[in-house]
């Protein structure tokens, strides 16, 4: 097999190599950008592998060549973008990481992980701070990018079940933490708030007249 290895995020990229040591494939090209995969030719690669990557991936690319993705979520709600973050928040412990097919779900042809149709999954912890969970990433995306590769092309797709609740992706401006908000969240909604936000992600803050206070690194101990 001839792959492309689309990512840019050091997470992903890391996983990688994992791809060029797949038996299974004959040659890899990895992409850091959409510029560097328009400079290939799709019609000499059989698949294009994905991991981190929230930019839209042209129709014109999708048509030529099957793509897959990965992505860290468990429910529909979170397909929407920044499913790390929003699954802290909301208390989520443990998910699943899974390999998706991308494929435009809609006129406005807008590609993400609801297509609802997937392949594989593994378990994905994310109690630990970020550093951890990236690392998690990391790994799992090596295991399940190489379980797709040694059972493709017989692969079986699965339904991903939808959901009506969306929870919409989180911004830069919202690792604002209001006052108003600080006085009515426990110590483990803290702590919940501002690990998910710890690098490589915009750090949770507060701001007074005086400036804005950056939380970088938080540990928790439960009573």
């Amino acid at each position: 097999m001839n792959v492309i290895f689309l990512a840019n995020a050091p997470w992903a990229v890391e996983s990688y190599r994992s791809i060029t040591n797949n038996p299974k494939v004959n040659l890899s090209r990895l992409c850091r950008s959409l510029d560097d995969l328009q400079d290939l030719d799709l019609s000499n690669y059989d698949i294009l592998l994905s991991a981190g990557w929230s930019k839209k991936i042209s129709s014109e690319v999708l048509s030529r060549i099957e793509c897959i993705g990965v992505h860290c979520a468990e429910l529909d709600r979170y397909s929407y973008g920044t499913p790390i973050q929003l699954q802290v928040i909301d208390g989520i412990k443990f998910t699943k990481h899974r390999v998706f097919k991308i494929s435009y779900s809609d006129e406005s042809q807008r590609a993400h992980a609801h297509l609802r149709l997937w392949s594989h999954e593994v378990d994905l912890d994310l109690t630990g701070g970020m550093d951890e969970i990236l690392e998690q990433m990391t790994a799992t995306s090596k295991v399940l990018f190489n379980m797709y590769l040694y059972d493709y092309p017989n692969i079986t797709w699965k339904e991903w079940p939808e959901e009506e609740l969306v929870r919409p992706k989180r911004n830069p401006e919202d690792s604002k933490l209001r006052k108003a908000d600080l006085q009515k969240m426990s110590t483990k909604e803290l702590y919940d708030f501002f690990r998910c936000l710890e690098a490589p992600y915009p750090n949770g803050y507060i701001e007074d007249e005086h400036g804005k206070l950056f939380i970088r690194k938080v540990d928790f101990k439960a009573k």
